[in-house]
């Protein structure tokens, strides 16, 4: 009971939730900036077997998972604003649940969403133990099939993983350059406008209300949010859904403006971290 008492005093109401956002550097470091010294570990990759290399390179446990796809398991890498990362595919939402568990220094999965297909993973594993990466499973983004985007499969199979990985990227980019990175829905809004970037060449509220799981003008989330969500009372949980529902209009707004005057990269990442959903809600869109 005491346990319970003490999870329920830790919820957040919605007002306190929607006020996050990151406070933006006055100076913006040399970009991109250099390579944490665990990337250099991992190029020794190249020419390995993915459970080859993770389990005799990186002398990591051989747990006794069961692979359902050992060809489907890759290692690449990702530039971004703060360095190259480590990025490891899966083809399977079993084998992701597996290298998560792996990388964790886990003998057992953990029970995951099948929206839930990529992370920025610290490591914990003994041998690696802060080693950050990218895991990405190959799958429809959030879920959603191809058909409920007027696409064809094989083009939105690729765009997902494109998408993907520049979702990743951006969480990456604000835990270097802005110092955290939140499951929060900024920090989703925020991570999702570079992959919509990557994948379309543009931001969509609409196309963000599909991978959230929200319907427009509704207060109710059949998705991705509500995984994001989890701290927040459970009865303050549909006010959330709300504000994000309205504010996500103003934010493709806000995404074209930059896009039209050519901002760049890091411009965007600080103007979209920077302003909390409730101001947002707030001011409104300043149109500049």
């Amino acid at each position: 009971m005491k346990i319970d008492t003490l999870c329920l005093a830790q919820r957040q109401t919605a007002e306190e939730y929607l006020q996050h956002a990151y406070e933006i550097p006055e100076e913006v470091p040399f970009l991109p900036m250099p390579d944490e010294a665990f990337v250099s570990k991992w190029q020794e990759a190249a020419g390995r077997t993915v459970l080859d290399f993770l389990i005799d390179g990186l002398s990591l446990p051989a747990f006794a998972f069961s692979w359902e796809d050992e060809e489907g398991l890759g290692i690449s890498f990702a530039q971004t604003l703060g360095g190259r990362l480590p990025v490891i595919s899966t083809s399977s939402h079993e084998d992701f649940r597996a290298m998560d568990a792996l990388m964790s220094g886990r003998e057992e999965k953990r029970e995951l969403p099948l929206t839930v297909n990529a992370f920025t993973i610290e490591a914990k594993a003994e041998n690696i133990f802060h080693h950050r990466l990218l895991l990405l499973n190959c799958a429809p983004y959030s879920n959603i099939t191809a058909t409920r985007l007027g696409l064809g499969a094989g083009d939105w199979q690729e765009r997902s993983y494109r998408l993907r990985r520049a979702y990743e990227c951006a969480h990456y980019e604000t835990l270097r350059l802005l110092g955290g990175m939140k499951n929060h829905a900024l920090d989703e809004i925020l991570a999702d406008s570079f992959g919509q970037l990557a994948a379309f060449g543009d931001f969509s509220a609409d196309r963000q209300r599909l991978f959230f799981g929200l319907t427009k003008g509704e207060t109710c989330c059949t998705g991705r949010l509500s995984f994001y969500t989890q701290k927040v009372a459970m009865e303050e949980r549909d006010k959330v859904y709300a504000v994000v529902d309205k504010v996500l209009d103003m934010m493709e707004a806000e995404i074209k403006a930059l896009l039209s005057r050519k901002a760049k990269k890091v411009e965007i990442l600080a103007e979209l971290a920077g302003r909390s959903i409730a101001d947002r809600l707030a001011q409104g869109f300043p149109g500049k």
